[in-house]
């Protein structure tokens, strides 16, 4: 089967690149982010420390954290079905 080459290099047609006016273009530029920042009490709940428990289900962002954790631990206990790494097994021994 022979695939048709789109390069345009190779082929040896190039077309010029469409010329836009200086409005159209944009400039990158900083946006400050204006987002609050996570409290101190949620970092210290995520590096392991004990904290006041009223005051982190009070604090912002640590609903967010508290499904991420969940999330990350189930998914942490997940093992591959035995059909599949065997697959992935087959595979490897076929290209080495």
């Amino acid at each position: 089967m022979i695939h048709d080459n789109l390069d345009p290099h190779v082929s040896g047609h190039i077309e010029p690149a469409p010329q836009r006016d200086e409005e159209q273009t944009m400039n990158d530029r900083e946006v400050p982010i204006t987002a609050d920042s996570t409290p101190p009490i949620v970092h210290a709940w995520l590096d392991g420390e004990r904290v006041d428990e009223a005051a982190l289900h009070a604090a912002s962002g640590y609903e967010l954290w508290s499904r991420l954790k969940s999330e990350t631990d189930r998914r942490r206990r997940m093992n591959t079905p035995t059909p599949v790494s065997g697959a992935i097994m087959e595979a490897i021994r076929k290209d080495a």
